[in-house]
């Protein structure tokens, strides 16, 4: 039987790995994981980068495969853009192992788009963190304070601050969390749509005045975050528009209106929905029959299959 060591090593000679040619990385008990550590190096970065992205895939497609230890090894690669692939494959991860590796990523690492993917990936931690699921107090003090370090250093990468911001959003009624929010809504546009991201996932009442104005937006990124976020809080004075939005020109705004109004209910949306039922357009169709069963959901949970 070939080792795991020279299942590692013919990666080197494979070329383009495939699929069933990856599946011994799955479940690696603690010798393996050690090899793992030394080869990794050694493979070349072309195809390090494969294995990664491949087996993203594979478990995103198969259950019954865990490749989560390849990803944790893959944070450490010398390469950025396979650290960035790992980080969108731990995607499932909500161990508060994953969380420090990331805060770390977040402050430390070299490249700004490996920070940035950091940062939109400790969103779920501060969801859970609100939520009271993360455990341990000073692990989620160290969360919220690290992103807000984060957040407000004049001498980090915009991109980086702004999605630590949009990840801050989870945080409901804290003050310094807002006043971030509110300075971010008042930048450039990309920084303005994440502001609007955040004050949805807040859940504060405060920020309705500003989703509705930009539910009237002529940006179709503007229009995407603030029928998202309307959707979030639940604003049912929001529906008429949302109907209105089932008709924009952009397909995202169209099918993010359609989930919105899936999450306010209520009959107009009702009515709406059941309507484009019927659309030609199957994302259309699809998106309406799921929002409909939202609705339904939420009106009767026991009654629903």
């Amino acid at each position: 039987m070939t080792s795991f060591k020279k299942k590692l090593e013919k990666l080197s000679e494979s070329g383009k790995p495939s699929a069933a040619s990856l599946k011994f990385l799955s479940d690696l008990g603690s010798e393996d994981r050690a090899t793992l550590h030394e080869v990794w190096p050694t493979v070349p970065a072309k195809i390090r980068l494969r294995v990664v992205s491949s087996l993203a895939t594979i478990a995103e497609d198969n259950i019954d495969y865990d490749f989560r230890r390849v990803f944790l090894n893959a944070l450490e690669d010398s390469e950025a853009v396979v650290r960035r692939e790992a980080i969108e494959g731990l995607i499932e991860d909500q161990s508060t192992l994953l969380m420090g590796r990331l805060l770390t990523i977040l402050r430390n690492d070299p490249d700004e788009s490996v920070r940035e993917a950091a940062a939109i990936a400790l969103g779920r931690f501060t969801y859970r963190a609100q939520c009271s699921k993360l455990g341990i107090p000073s692990e989620a003090s160290r969360l919220h304070d690290t992103l807000i370090e984060c957040a407000r250093d004049s001498n980090e990468d915009s991109e980086v601050c702004r999605r630590a911001v949009e990840s801050l959003g989870y945080y409901h009624h804290d003050k310094e969390v807002q006043e971030l929010i509110a300075l971010q809504y008042k930048q450039s546009d990309e920084f303005a749509e994440s502001a609007v991201l955040a004050m949805g996932r807040t859940m504060d009442p405060e920020w309705t005045p500003i989703i509705m104005h930009e539910l009237n937006s002529e940006r179709p990124a503007m229009l995407y975050e603030a029928a998202h976020a309307a959707g979030e809080m639940g604003l049912k004075e929001a529906a008429p528009r949302l109907v209105d939005l089932i008709d924009d020109e952009d397909t995202e705004v169209r099918l993010t209106a359609i989930w919105a109004l899936g999450q306010i209910g209520g009959a107009p949306a009702s009515r709406a929905l059941t309507e484009n039922v019927q659309s030609k357009d199957p994302a259309i169709r699809e998106a309406a029959q799921e929002a409909l069963h939202e609705i339904a959901f939420a009106a009767d949970p026991l009654n629903v299959l």
